[in-house]
Formats: C-alpha cells, sequence, structure tokens
C-alpha cells in the first residue's frame, strides 16, 4: 500500500545538554507543508584516472541534517520554537495564565522529530533555529515557518508528547489584535493593516568535523529581526516620514529614521496572546504603483529591528498561555 503524507507529525523538544536526543518530543503537531526531517548527503565521482572513460568511484563528502516545516502558530507549541529562535525567556505568573518574554540570548539545543509517513520515526539531534517565521494575511491564521540545523540523524524508539497540538483549535489570530505604528517615533497609532510577517534570522553554522560524515556541532552568529506590514493608508505620511525624517520634511534625511512597533494577536476561541514590540525599527516604505484599473493604495511598510540604546533585544515576543515553562 502506498504511504500517505496526510499523517505526518512533527515534535521538538529542548535537550538536556548537547549530544543527546531528548527520549521524546515535549511538543507535537500537524503541518500544512513541508518535511519535517531533511537529510541531504552530498555526494561526488572520484577524480582519478581508471584506464576507461568512465569513473569508477562515488564518495559520501557530507550529510546535513535539518528539520522544520510550516504549521499554523500553535499557542502552546510557539513558545518552544520561540525559545528556539530567540534564545532568553523570563516567565511571570504564580497559576495560569503564564507571561513568556522571549528575548535574545544563546540558543538551546533542540531535537526535532518525525512521525506519520511510514512506520518508522525520525530524529535529528543538537538542532539550533536558524530561522522563525510569522506570516498573516487578511484575517486568516498565522502561518508558522520554522527552519532548524542540526547534527546527527537517528531512529528514536518512541514519539510521545507531553503536549499534541495536532487537530488543535488553539492557534493564533490577527482578529480583535493591535496592529500600532509610528515609523519615525514612538508615539504609536494604529494602522489599517491588511497582512505582514515577521522573521527571526540567527545565521547559525554548521561545524564540520573530519572525524565525521555528519555536522559535529552548529554555532548561531548575529541574530537578525525584520518585519513587513502592509498597510491601506488614508494619506502618504509613511512615506514621506520614512524619507524626510519628518512629518513636513521636503528633502531626503542623510540620517536613518527609526520608529516603533506594537503587535499583537489572539488565540482562536480562548484568552491567550502574543505581543511583539520594538522601539528602535528602521522602516523603507516604496512609494505605491499606479493602476489603470483602479485599486485600493496600498504601502509596505519593511523594518529592520536593532537593539535601541540600553536594551538588550531588538523585539520582545511576548506569549500569553497556559504553559507554567519552557
Amino acid at each position: 500500500m502506498p504511504l500517505q503524507t496526510l499523517t505526518a507529525q512533527i515534535g521538538v523538544a529542548k535537550q538536556a545538554s548537547r549530544g543527546t536526543l531528548a527520549a521524546n518530543p515535549t511538543y507535537a503537531h500537524g503541518l500544512s507543508s513541508g518535511a519535517p526531517i531533511q537529510v541531504e548527503p552530498t555526494q561526488s565521482m572520484m577524480e582519478v584516472t581508471t584506464g576507461k572513460r568512465a569513473a569508477s568511484t562515488i564518495i559520501r563528502e557530507l550529510v546535513k541534517n535539518s528539520a522544520g516545516g510550516v504549521s499554523p502558530a500553535y499557542i502552546r507549541s510557539l513558545g518552544m520554537y520561540l525559545l528556539g529562535a530567540m534564545g532568553t525567556v523570563v516567565t511571570t505568573g504564580a497559576s495560569a495564565p503564564y507571561s513568556h518574554a522571549f528575548t535574545t540570548g544563546d540558543l538551546p539545543y533542540l531535537s526535532f522529530f518525525a512521525k506519520g509517513i511510514g512506520a518508522d520515526i525520525e530524529g535529528v539531534r543538537d538542532c539550533k533555529i536558524d530561522e522563525l517565521t510569522l506570516k498573516w494575511d487578511g484575517a486568516k491564521p498565522l502561518e508558522l515557518t520554522v527552519k532548524a540545523m542540526g547534527t546527527v540523524f537517528s531512529y528514536p524508539a518512541t514519539f510521545s508528547a507531553t503536549t499534541d497540538d495536532t487537530g488543535s483549535d488553539a492557534f493564533l489570530v490577527p482578529v480583535g489584535g493591535t496592529f500600532e505604528v509610528d515609523v519615525i517615533g514612538s508615539t504609536l497609532a494604529s494602522a489599517r493593516v491588511i497582512g505582514g510577517e515577521l522573521t527571526i534570522k540567527n545565521t547559525v553554522a554548521s561545524v564540520d568535523a573530519s572525524a565525521s560524515i555528519e555536522s559535529a556541532d552548529v554555532i548561531e552568529g548575529l541574530q537578525e529581526h525584520m518585519l513587513k506590514l502592509t498597510i491601506v493608508p488614508d494619506d502618504l505620511a509613511a512615506f514621506r516620514k520614512t524619507v524626510t525624517g519628518s512629518a513636513n520634511g521636503s528633502s531626503v534625511a542623510s540620517s536613518v529614521p527609526v520608529g516603533s512597533v506594537n503587535l499583537t494577536f489572539k488565540e482562536n476561541g480562548g484568552t491567550g496572546t502574543l505581543n511583539v514590540a520594538g522601539s528602535k525599527v528602521a522602516f523603507l516604505v516604496a512609494f505605491p504603483e499606479a493602476s489603470p484599473k483602479g485599486d485600493t493604495t496600498k504601502l509596505e511598510l519593511a523594518g529592520t529591528a536593532v537593539l535601541p540604546t540600553g536594551g538588550t533585544t531588538p523585539l520582545t515576543y511576548t506569549l500569553v498561555n497556559s504553559v507554567a515553562s519552557y
């Protein structure tokens, strides 16, 4: 019988230490798309003469193991991914709801698991999240995309998640949320947002030692925070401000103006929330294109968040849910 793809699940857990795969996933859920585990060998023909007009040997040079996929932003599982992408979490609350503030820090090692395509369970250990994206369009739920790089691939014995979000309706939506922006200051005001994207990049690289065909370790580099907000404005104030540096500017500014952002998303059918806030965001706004057929003018606010003076993180992701700790 052919294998079915709709039964696939991904699992993730924080490791106790590098080099040891977690026994089971802490969180598991389904995927909208993507392969939960990727094993990518690099192979080539050995360049040596054979006495014939053909090669005689194929060598395996390296195997890169990674994990991830696309799914709804489940409010419980999301915290593990945010910890993996940001590095640090501070949790407050004596009982539910708990508030988890994720900020920039050293990334933890994660174990990723795959189950449901075939009879086997697959795993990759020592993973660090290279990229995490939250994206939404209109009133549709937030879509989470995770890309992680790891070391050793294996076949774990079990896949028994502590929290299984497969089929859960507890995911994040923009409906009922808050979308506040100031492109050149800190006076936040509501914006008519129709879609957007938030991305955390960690510039993760592998350490490829000679003693093994698989990576020996992975290490994070510069952390970058990008955001895109598509708005339907009543004027072109956002364009003028980002270009000139002021509301009534008449020429291009020689220095980069910075603004602020405050976004809140709600749990579908629940009381949980995700807030994303930053106070030093450099925005770029392209002048809108004309349309002979006519259309609503849309502006894309493309922002890069950096550390504010005396701050510790470009953006703070604060997740409120029923999870006691990550």
